[in-house]
């Protein structure tokens, strides 16, 4: 599909409602924040008129609740109003604000709902901005009319200052806020750097140059798992695991997240690491306030793995198990960090230097996509565009909440062998439209 059938119409900035206080000026960065990069990360929302028919038939009434709640969102979440300092070290709360554009895209959305293309549900986020650099406006948001009466909104949050769960947060409260404009604005603490302040510098940035190195030019594929496949493939593993005394359960996320690691790991010869991004979140309680926002996952990682053949999908997850309860039993949370990174650090260099392929999943499923209303009825579809990073895995619940969605980024030669993998299609299928 064609950009020359997008055409701007508008370009805004959007402050909070409120201006910061001077006391909250300054963020420091966390080792969260820290490990993170300053690349946007991207969310797509579809809204069909014939799903949507509370949807405002003026496409100026639209962009007006759009613009208010946003602004109105700004003033809970004002470190995304603000600017990433040189230093690498904090934010400026400087309310500089969000960027709004708004467009008009010469097709029905079925149009895009009907290819399996993750770059034609690109065409909905602003031009070349997913994944990529920027230290201001941390929020830039599209809002998109087609001709057929819908609209999307195509939106791009920093990762230097949210996790999916944040992202995920920010994004259903701007709906509350467009859905109630009257609706009280809450206060959050974005203040994850007094209690987990950063690491070294040479360390974290070797880090984060392996976390956006594109050394490949890669490409993305969704696959779709159904909840019956699923439960096939979760019975499958738990037979895997032998005697009733160590079989395991495990989750719908473990066992497609694992699933496909396998699948794209058999293609290679190399050895082979499978890291998962987890939400430490429960694990933080006993020092974090309730109201915390910000960045607090953190990439958990599995043993490597030698020879493909001898990946075992009951053992991967039971290794992973055991890295999670180790957190949830270590009485020093920041020191068993400091000694992860170093080997993460490590592992990642490895994987730069062509030694060993590490293989990165981030899941977003139970985050409550699926209860997003700006006012007129959830989104029919969401999606995350194309990664343009190698050997990336995101999960996320299906709308309609009947199975699992999986992005897949890879290099050219390695998809094409993945698409024609008879063990992943028996258990997914490409992610078609509705």
């Amino acid at each position: 599909m064609a950009a020359s059938r997008l055409a701007l119409i508008s370009k805004k900035i959007i402050k909070p409602s409120s201006p910061t206080p001077l006391s909250h000026r300054i963020k420091k960065h966390s080792i969260f924040d820290q490990l993170n990069p300053c690349s946007y990360m991207p969310f797509g929302m579809f809204f069909p008129k014939q799903y949507n028919p509370t949807l405002p038939v003026n496409p100026t009434h639209i962009s007006t609740i759009l613009e208010n709640s946003l602004s109105r969102a700004l003033t809970s979440y004002y470190p995304l109003a603000g600017t990433i300092r040189d230093d690498g070290l904090h934010v400026e709360c400087n309310d500089v604000g969000a960027k709004f554009l708004e467009s008009k895209i010469d097709c029905p959305m079925s149009e895009i709902f009907n290819l399996n293309s993750t770059k034609a549900e690109e065409l909905i986020f602003p031009t070349d901005l997913p994944w990529t650099p920027s230290k201001e406006n941390l929020v830039v948001a599209q809002l998109n009319h087609f001709n057929c009466g819908g609209i999307s909104i195509g939106l791009c949050v920093s990762h230097k200052i949210v996790d999916g769960s944040s992202m995920t947060n920010f994004i259903n409260h701007w709906a509350a806020m467009a859905h109630n404009p009257k609706a009280p604005i809450p206060s959050f603490q974005f203040d994850g750097g007094s209690h987990f302040p950063p690491v070294s510098s040479p360390r974290a940035e070797a880090i984060l140059k392996s976390k956006t190195r594109g050394n490949h030019p890669c490409i993305s594929n969704k696959y779709f798992f159904s909840r019956s496949k699923i439960n096939s493939l979760k019975a499958m593993i738990a037979a895997e695991s032998g005697t009733k005394s160590s079989s395991i359960d495990p989750t719908s996320v473990e066992a497609a997240s694992a699933f496909v690691y396998k699948c794209i790991a058999s293609n290679s010869t190399r050895p082979s690491i499978f890291t998962q991004s987890v939400n430490l979140r429960p694990i933080m309680k006993k020092w974090l306030p309730e109201e915390f926002q910000g960045n607090a996952s953190f990439l958990f990682m599995a043993p490597e793995i030698a020879d493909p053949a001898d990946i075992k999908l009951h053992r991967l997850i039971s290794e992973l198990r055991k890295e999670k309860q180790m957190y949830w039993e270590t009485k020093n949370l920041m020191s068993t960090m400091l000694e992860k990174v170093k080997s993460l650090q490590n592992q990642l260099e490895r994987d730069h230097d062509d030694e060993v392929d590490v293989y990165k999943c981030t899941s977003l499923c139970k985050f409550n996509l699926r209860d997003i209303d700006y006012g007129w009825g959830s989104p029919r579809r969401m999606c995350l565009g194309s990664v343009p990073i190698n050997k990336r895995i995101l999960l996320m619940d299906s709308q309609n909440g009947d199975g699992i969605e999986v992005l897949v980024s890879l290099k050219q030669e390695d998809m094409s062998a993945l698409e024609t993998n008879s063990n992943l299609l028996e258990f997914a299928s490409p992610s078609l439209g509705l």
